[in-house]
């Protein structure tokens, strides 16, 4: 989730060239401390010069993007249902989450490059065009496959909208006023995330059907093309670099092993226990093929294979400064907590109250909200309370304290009230780590460091986004179905029609039942899903043990001791 930064100008994170200099050649430097192309000279440093009609448009058409990012990245949570519906293939029921943020993950480093090699505005374009792209693919998707070929374009689409959206108002504004727009666009990326599951719910039992929940992307993207195409101003962050020069800076090879390691590990452990057997040869290889690229990939990034220490696609010396490693682990699992809760929680409804995809998205508001709302404030807590241990230690307990009682109350005869009030208190503690990882980044990595301690940071969010779905989903599924088939056991259903009902009560399946297998059937499903949300104080418990090694130091004004 896009980090909230309340006084960037404090931090060492507003300039993109300061992380830019760290990757160039020393010979270079000088081309690099020239203001950039494209904007006046005092741009992005003394103040902003675009003003008036333009301004409004540019930054009209930039939240409009970052609306859209925030609203992909919760709008399937509740069409997961209908789409197993329409395609079956319950076996990839992980892929429909999952796939958004795996094309984020797989790009995300890459995309920090293009967007500090390459002109920005057109490399913002591509993003944007990928997105909408992506976006028309999962809308018209004829099958499961092409639909998360679709969510995987998007995703890695919607990483560059973030990345570029953050990256233009960095370079066009002054230090003075950078924080309101950062701010904006996490409200922005917010106000799309508590929208998506509302929206997809909304799609998915009107007349327009869910694939209007991936349409509509095209619809509001087309209002903000005009200004995006004809008002962002054309800035190139490197000057006086020919285009080889700009190609050989870039890690290909590494870049590559990276994606390839988020594809295999995704491809491992959805395809195992659903598709494939566990024991089946296939299964096996592709565990095999994930390991070797692991393997390839930190041996190419510790030699400097096909590329120089410099200029690696991943910052691994950061893994040497034992308090960014456990930044990345609190990060990591406050992102758990959220998508197992969003993208799980309405399922449990729609099986237990019978609720349709849009009752059941309304249900998970409170919260949505909550998260969202504490997320935006985590900066100012952060900033009055100066240490970082125990924003990470209360969140840890708010997850523990709302994420235990949770798994144990998750029962058909719970109160719904119970429900939202366990889960308001895990959003409380999501909120609270989602993206304070960042800010704490950028004041106790070196200076020469931050850019790529901020990589690192994207990377522990949306890869904790994967690897959560991931996982969530082959425990549920694989728990889901050997419930059912054991609550049905003598009915004569098949395995299919049982695999199919996983996904949500308005199954045929489901709606055939007589009431006393309905019971047994949601029991069913209700114990697996406490299995499922086991992540949750999982999660809790992982902050608490990664805050517990964490330095009592205090930031903002006083001397932090980095590096280690």
């Amino acid at each position: 989730m896009p980090p909230f930064d309340p006084e960037p100008a404090n931090l060492r994170l507003e300039s993109p060239r300061e992380e830019y200099t760290i990757e160039q050649d020393p010979e270079k430097k000088a081309d690099w401390e020239a203001p950039p192309e494209g904007l006046p000279e005092e741009s992005g440093t003394k103040g902003r010069k675009i003003r008036g009609i333009r301004w409004m448009l540019i930054c009209v058409s930039l939240y409009i993007t970052c609306f859209l990012y925030g609203l992909d990245t919760t709008i399937a949570a509740d069409v997961q249902g209908p789409v197993i519906a329409a395609f079956g293939h319950v076996d990839q029921f992980s892929w429909i989450g999952a796939g958004f943020p795996l094309g984020s993950v797989c790009v995300v480093l890459l995309l920090g490059t293009l967007f500090n090699t390459f002109n920005m505005k057109w490399v913002y374009i591509a993003t944007v065009v990928l997105f909408e792209v992506g976006s028309a693919v999962c809308g018209a998707a004829p099958d499961m496959n092409a639909l998360i070929v679709g969510r995987v374009i998007a995703g890695a689409g919607g990483s560059g909208i973030y990345l570029g959206s953050l990256q233009y108002f960095a370079v066009m504004t002054g230090e003075k006023e950078r924080g309101l727009y950062m701010s904006l666009i996490a409200a922005f990326w917010g106000l799309g995330c508590v929208l998506g599951p509302l929206i997809g719910g909304a799609f998915a039992v009107s007349s327009a059907t869910w694939r209007w929940a991936f349409y509509i992307n095209l619809v509001i993207g087309a209002i903000s093309a005009p200004a995006i195409l004809l008002c962002l101003p054309p800035i190139s962050l490197m000057q006086g670099v020919s285009m080889p020069d700009r190609l050989a800076s870039i890690d290909f090879v590494g870049f590559v092993l990276g994606s390839g390691v988020w594809v295999s590990f995704l491809l491992a452990f959805t395809m195992a226990g659903g598709q494939w057997a566990w024991n089946d040869g296939r299964t096996i290889a592709t565990f095999v093929v994930f390991g070797v690229v692991l393997v390839a990939y930190a041996l190419q990034q510790y030699f400097a294979i096909f590329t120089t220490p410099a200029r690696r696609a991943f910052p691994g010396h950061l893994l040497r400064d034992r308090t960014q490693v456990l930044l990345y682990i609190v990060t990591a699992a406050g992102i758990t907590s959220v998508f197992v809760v969003v993208y799980y929680l309405p399922i449990y409804f729609q099986f237990v109250n019978n609720d349709g995809a849009l009752m059941a998205a309304v249900r998970l508001l409170p919260f949505v909200v909550i998260a969202v709302a504490v997320n935006l404030v985590s900066g100012s807590l952060l900033h009055f309370i100066k240490l970082y241990k125990l924003i990470f230690l209360i969140a840890s307990v708010f997850l523990l304290v709302g994420g235990g009682p949770l798994v144990a109350y998750l029962e058909p005869s719970t109160a719904t009230g119970t429900i939202y009030g366990l889960s308001i208190l895990a959003a409380v503690g999501s909120g609270l780590s989602m993206v304070t990882g960042y800010t704490v980044s950028t004041l106790t990595t070196r200076p020469e460091d931050t850019g790529a301690g901020l990589k690192m940071q994207n990377v522990s969010q949306i890869g904790g986004q994967v690897i959560a779905l991931a996982i969530a989903g082959q425990i549920y599924r694989s728990r889901a179905i050997a419930n059912l088939q054991s609550a049905l056991a003598g009915h004569g259903y098949s395995s299919q029609e049982i695999g199919g009902a996983v996904a949500g009560a308005q199954s045929s399946l489901f709606q055939d039942l007589d009431v006393e297998l309905r019971d047994k059937a949601v029991e069913a499903i209700s114990q697996a899903m406490k299995t499922t949300f086991v992540l949750v104080p999982v999660a809790g418990g992982a902050m608490f043990i990664a805050a517990m090694f964490m330095k009592w130091e205090k930031l903002f004004g006083h001397s932090v001791a980095v590096g280690g």
